[in-house]
């Protein structure tokens, strides 16, 4: 596809380690060989854990802050073996990987509503979609909805980042949907009913980011062609 990089075979140094959520980090690494990474937002990385395992995290920063560090978000629970290896690793410490991968990615004509819906660790991509667009002041000529599903409190993360942005009037919308727990401000119930809070006419000249548990991006992705929504305005990382 034109404008996007080949994958490169790369080398990054760990930087450090941050805990967003009860189970979910925030990684940071600095790129040694080549010294940056061209990649878009929503794109992701393959880190070799060994010399016949690899493992798929999405890039959550936007490449307009820096192509020369970049950061990934992982759920620790369950253990695999690259939780394991990611939560081992020490400040100096080289990994290597595969990347740029995905089609996942903004595309060049952007819709007037904007709708990025998440469960999970797949708010990463979308996070680095939604600075790239705030940054680079697309925000300005489309209205942003952001929509974060998860289970519990705990599983809670880039809150303030999201509320801050919405205060600012960055964004149009932010929710989060709690389908375990209550906690003022969230919402009783799955992500996929924020299809229920929009008329007919902004979901028509709307697109639709959606990356997280698989189950979901199929029930909105059904849920959208019910309503008639094309196709070719829902977007998904077809590893899904």
């Amino acid at each position: 596809m034109p404008g996007i990089a080949s994958p490169i075979r790369a080398f990054a140094k760990f930087l450090e380690r941050k805990q967003l959520a009860d189970t979910v980090y925030q990684l940071k690494f600095e790129m040694i060989s080549p010294v940056e990474i061209d990649f878009e937002p929503g794109q992701y990385i393959a880190i070799e854990i060994d010399i016949k395992t690899r493992r798929q995290y999405s890039i959550s920063n936007s490449p307009i802050k820096s192509k020369n560090v970049f950061e990934i978000v992982i759920e620790i629970k369950p253990n695999g073996v690259g939780v394991n290896y990611l939560m081992n690793l020490k400040p100096g410490d080289e990994i290597k990987f595969i990347g740029q991968i995905g089609l996942f990615i903004l595309p060049e004509d952007l819709a007037e509503n904007l709708f990025f819906i998440s469960t999970g660790t797949g708010l990463a991509p979308l996070k680095s979609m939604i600075e790239t667009l705030i940054l680079t002041e697309q925000c300005k000529h489309h209205k942003i909805y952001v929509y974060f599903g998860t289970r519990y409190t705990g599983d809670i993360f880039y809150e303030d980042l999201f509320d801050n942005y919405f205060s600012q009037v960055l964004i149009n919308d932010y929710k989060i949907f709690l389908s375990r727990a209550n906690m003022p401000g969230t919402i009783d119930g799955y992500v996929t009913q924020f299809i229920e809070m929009h008329d007919q006419s902004t979901l028509d000249t709307g697109q639709f980011f959606i990356c997280g548990n698989g189950a979901m991006i199929k029930d909105v992705e059904r849920e959208l062609l019910e309503r008639n929504i094309s196709k070719d305005s829902i977007f998904y990382e077809k590893f899904y």
